[in-house]
């Protein structure tokens, strides 16, 4: 395992930022008309993970600069052996189902965003 830095600040590129905010502000949907300032399910849901890709880099560079994986929703072991993945993934052994959208690997850290369905 790689030796443990600083971490770095999240970083979301404004032009990105940019771009979402003129998803936020327009009438188109992901499948048609919405209301203008607010994202429908499927715009959010996508605009989250540019802060859940921003913040798995940033949590890879911590770690000593693993690479960051998409993870096998259906595997019980990383991508990996020492990567971080991003992504949607089980958690096995919880009393409900999660939908989480980060987890380090192999230890699973406890590092978990998570979205409940």
């Amino acid at each position: 395992m790689a030796e443990l830095r600083d971490m770095p600040l999240v970083d979301v590129p404004p032009d990105l930022l940019t771009r979402w905010g003129s998803k936020w502000l327009g009438t188109e949907g992901s499948g048609g008309a919405k209301l203008p300032n607010c994202f429908d399910k499927k715009q959010g849901m996508e605009f989250g993970h540019v802060f859940d890709d921003a913040f798995g880099s940033a949590l890879a560079a911590m770690l000593g600069n693993i690479p960051v994986e998409k993870p096998n929703a259906n595997a019980l072991t990383p991508a990996k052996p020492d990567c971080v993945e991003v992504g949607t993934t089980r958690v096995i052994g919880g009393y409900a189902r999660r939908t989480t959208m980060l987890r380090t690997a192999p230890t699973v850290l406890g590092w978990c965003s998570t979205a409940r369905r």
